[in-house]
């Protein structure tokens, strides 16, 4: 018979049933941790959303300024305008640069002991809100003159930027000294004042010498000049092509300006006054300005000096913030701050109350007469009659 096979060790062994390990029942403090932590994430989502919407409201319907409101305004970038689509201008810009102002002003105040910038008047509060109105002006600006000047192909590396920046921080030796007066004066660090108006600056220096090159800024002129010269060879009257062509005020008097001596003589128009006959016509004199073109009207000597007096035809090259300001009526500007209105075709932001948009034009025709009386213009023509 054959041999009985041996039983295997598995056979002999009955296999036990392996019970699953029961899961431990968690501690009911564990469970009251997991619910505070859930109760607190959501009561902290509902503050920040609340605070949001409140600074929102601030921003956008009541203007509000304040240390919560700057606060949360400095890390959300709410926008307060924009340029096109994407090219935003933050509220934290547009309140810093307003601060700063501000500030600069109120020191100003401070050391003139002078009552224009008393911002806690009823009129302060409204030189206040035009002091704030022309900072968004001038940043929607700024952005303008950017996305131009890099259209244009004209980049500013972080380098030339802070190298330009130091260089004005430390004319005249005195770095430490404009530093402290930045920070003073304005409330503004280096970094400040190289993000805020170094950069700026470069881009219109940049962007005003591509554009004079490439003859953008005096095209214009130069034709308006060509058609002046055929009408002088053709006998035209001087008179009346002054008051046709001319850019100055002086054009309302056929171009006649005040007599004058080689003491007080222009610079640009003394070699040709003096040296002219009475009658002749100059050919045009290019300065910074534009073309000048002048006719020798009389020589006389009085006390004992030589003068003259000569009709003149000045012909303005081109500026550059006039060049931008035909740039900007193409972009879509949107303004979210409830006190503005844009004017596409001013190119320029103003007030939905038009009682401070007439204190404005009141405030720049009385800041411009003031200059007028400062100044010694070129021309002297305030004091024509």
């Amino acid at each position: 018979m054959p041999e009985k096979e041996k039983p295997s060790l598995a056979e002999v062994i009955p296999k036990r049933k392996i019970k699953p390990k029961k899961s431990k029942p968690k501690a009911p403090q564990e469970d009251k941790t997991l619910l505070h932590l859930l109760r607190f994430l959501i009561v902290t989502v509902i503050i920040v959303v609340f605070a949001l919407l409140i600074v929102i409201w601030g921003n956008y319907a009541e203007g509000w300024q304040n240390y919560f409101v700057d606060s949360v305004n400095r890390a959300v970038p709410f926008p307060a305008a924009s340029v096109g689509w994407g090219n935003w201008i933050t509220i934290g810009d547009y309140n810093k640069n307003t601060k700063a102002m501000r500030q600069f002003l109120e020191s100003k105040e401070a050391a003139s002991g002078g009552g224009n910038f008393d911002f806690s008047t009823p009129d302060g509060l409204k030189r206040l809100a035009i002091i704030k109105k022309n900072v968004l002006n001038q940043l929607i600006d700024a952005k303008i003159t950017e996305i131009v000047a890099k259209r244009e192909g004209i980049t500013i590396s972080d380098r030339e930027l802070a190298d330009t920046s130091g260089k004005i921080l430390a004319r005249d030796g005195k770095q430490a000294e404009n530093v402290n007066q930045l920070a003073s004066l304005y409330g503004w660090t280096p970094e400040d004042f190289q993000d805020r108006v170094v950069k700026n600056l470069l881009y219109q220096q940049k962007l005003e010498d591509k554009i004079r090159a490439d003859g953008e800024l005096d095209r214009p002129a130069k034709q308006k000049l060509a058609q002046l010269e055929e009408k002088i060879k053709a006998g035209g009257n001087f008179s009346d092509l002054a008051k046709a062509y001319s850019d100055v005020p002086s054009k309302q008097y056929g171009g006649l300006l005040p007599a004058f001596s080689r003491d007080n003589a222009p610079q640009v128009l003394a070699e040709a006054a003096f040296r002219l006959a009475v009658g002749q016509i100059s050919d045009p004199i290019e300065d910074s300005d534009g073309w000048h073109v002048i006719k020798v009207e009389n020589k006389f000597t009085a006390g004992g000096k030589e003068n003259v007096q000569v009709s003149h035809i000045l012909i303005e090259k081109k500026t550059l913030k006039q060049w931008l300001a035909e740039q900007k009526q193409a972009f879509k500007v949107t303004v979210f701050l409830k006190p503005y209105r844009w004017m596409a075709e001013m190119g320029k932001l103003y007030f939905k109350d038009d009682s401070l948009n007439q204190l404005d034009d009141y405030l720049n025709r009385k800041y411009v007469n003031e200059k007028n009386q400062e100044t010694d213009f070129l021309m002297n023509t305030s004091n024509t009659k």
